[in-house]
């Protein structure tokens, strides 16, 4: 069974993959304790619970063997290399945009990990911790080609053009405040989830839909026949910084969850790979030794084996790894790194020292 539904695909219920609801709706029912400590939960769980949505190609799918892979997936998977020795020690619950905040604070899972907006709301109101952003993105249209539009200026006018979204979102909130600024003639559409968005913008339902570009160019790829009969508008109407929530309940877990995607990071800015990590051992660089664990570095204070950089990035890879293969050069996605860059390149990426 799918986890997903659209308002409007025949009331099917939202679920939680490899999860029970039965369980979720338990805790949501008695109320979310705090936390006594995330990382002894996982280790004595012996599993990384990952929230993931099901975003499409690059991002976060699952595979003909009913496995889960993509940009995000491949943190959890690094976390989980880390935390516990074992990149394929994590349990992956499939939620959909409007469920995920409530299944993260009913403790269905213990990170939040994928195309996430960070919003001062997310992070005050809904007692969230979000950490640094893994992606940068901005929200976008795309159109059917035969509807003869290819920028938000054409939307401007007496005819009405019809746009599908996801509920619960802030690709939605966006695209009100659009449609208010400029007095658009647009019928918006709402589902629950990003896949009901998808099959109804293919099935010709709507003229256009909206979402963050990464996840336009992933689904016109993975959907289209002929991708050329559709258009993927130049206009960035948001800035999208996308990456993991936790509870913020647990201040130690957060750290974790933060240094881990640093570790990505640094690895990169240092030429380290999963292929070349084991002759940085032997680096006489202090930043290095730290990050490999050849000396006592931070993992002591995270709760961590000294190692634990060294799993991650033996097992999993570099930023730059995992960006290439789902998304980047070594993709069919075949993205410019761009705002994701380090920073050095000219992007966003920029890490604390490690020390």
């Amino acid at each position: 069974m799918r986890g997903f539904c659209a308002k409007n695909c025949g009331g099917f219920m939202p679920v939680w993959r490899f999860s029970s609801i039965i369980g979720i709706l338990f805790a949501l029912s008695f109320g979310t304790q705090a936390s006594a400590n995330t990382l002894e939960t996982v280790q004595d769980r012996g599993l990384l619970r990952c929230g993931v949505v099901n975003s499409g190609v690059g991002l976060s799918e699952i595979d003909l063997q009913g496995h889960w892979q993509g940009f995000f997936p491949d943190f959890c998977r690094f976390m989980a290399a880390a935390i516990l020795g074992n990149a394929d020690a994590v349990e992956y619950i499939e939620v959909n945009y409007v469920t995920r905040f409530e299944a993260l604070n009913a403790d269905a899972f213990d990170v939040l990990m994928a195309n996430t907006t960070w919003t001062a709301g997310r992070d005050i109101d809904l007692k969230l911790a979000f950490t640094h952003p893994l992606f940068y993105d901005g929200q976008g249209f795309l159109a059917h080609r035969s509807v003869g539009l290819d920028s938000v200026a054409d939307l401007i006018g007496d005819k009405t053009y019809s746009v599908c979204v996801s509920d619960g979102t802030t690709t939605i909130e966006n695209l009100r405040d659009l449609v208010a600024t400029n007095n658009l003639n647009l019928k918006i559409i709402t589902f629950q989830s990003v896949e009901g968005v998808y099959d109804a913008f293919f099935a010709r339902v709507c003229d256009l839909m909206t979402q963050d570009r990464v996840a336009l160019v992933s689904q016109r790829l993975n959907r289209a026949a002929d991708p050329s009969s559709f258009v993927l508008f130049h206009d960035i109407i948001s800035k999208e910084p996308l990456g993991p929530a936790v509870r913020e309940n647990d201040p130690q877990w957060y750290d974790i969850v933060q240094w881990t995607i640093y570790a990505t990071m640094m690895a990169e800015e240092n030429g380290i790979t999963q292929q070349n990590v084991d002759t940085f051992l032997n680096s006489a660089e202090p930043e290095i030794q730290r990050l490999l664990g050849v000396v006592p570095d931070i993992g002591d204070s995270l709760g961590l084996p000294r190692d634990w950089a060294y799993q991650g990035l033996k097992q999993v890879g570099s930023y730059s790894e995992i960006y290439d293969r789902t998304l980047g050069k070594n993709s069919s996605m075949g993205l410019e790194r761009g705002l994701n860059a380090l920073w050095s390149d000219g992007g966003l990426l920029y890490t604390p020292p490690l020390r």
